[in-house]
């Protein structure tokens, strides 16, 4: 199971979250898109580890435009996976983005503990 299925598992309890997964050989196009028509108070995007840098940048500066369109009704945020994170930590930045009302467009890097 990757990183993002076992959060997105642990979240379930935050019904408002939708949970879109950015997995590698994704279409940005396509993982936008997805982003546009997902319903709920959230949109989380999670970018797996294994997504190329130029896709994983594309990825990341969309997250600003997307949460000016979506505003107000819906709250956009991003996890950027490195490889090497640490589940639990993880799930801590995205149950963050989820419950933080006041916060969107934020993209949120999660790497491996020094």
């Amino acid at each position: 199971m990757t990183i993002a299925a076992t959060v997105r598992a642990a979240l379930a309890d935050i019904p408002a979250a939708t949970f879109v997964v950015a997995e590698p050989g994704c279409g940005i196009i396509d993982i936008v898109d997805e982003m546009r028509a997902a319903d709920g108070a959230v949109v989380m995007l999670m970018i797996e580890s294994g997504v190329a840098g130029l896709d994983r940048a594309l990825l990341g500066a969309a997250i600003g435009p997307l949460a000016i369109e979506r505003a107000p009704a819906t709250r956009i945020g991003a996890i950027d996976i490195r490889e090497g994170a640490v589940p639990d930590h993880v799930e801590a930045a995205a149950r963050f983005l989820a419950v933080a009302r006041s916060t969107t467009g934020q993209v949120l890097v999660v790497a491996p503990e020094s």
